[in-house]
């Protein structure tokens, strides 16, 4: 596969699960061929509604080379 070119912000597959790009190379701690992602949070409660929210977002360090290109998002509106 030919070494993609991603950005922050990026919607990335790897292995069938949709992440987002958060940090690369130019970033510290990222070594060369890889990438930060976030997968997303598991669902919480919002404050507002009584809930604590999330804690800290897991973003994970991974080869360049696992990733396919990310699929179009789904835009909604919150109610």
């Amino acid at each position: 596969m030919d070494e993609l070119v991603l950005l922050k912000g990026d919607f990335v597959r790897i292995d069938g699960i949709n992440a987002v790009v958060v940090g690369n190379e130019e970033d510290e701690n990222i070594p060369h061929g890889y990438i930060a992602v976030f997968f997303g949070s598991e669902i919480a409660k919002r404050e507002s509604e009584g809930g604590e929210g999330n804690g800290s977002p897991v973003v994970w360090i991974v080869p360049i080379d696992v990733c396919e290109d990310g699929l179009e998002p789904e835009y909604r509106e919150e109610d």
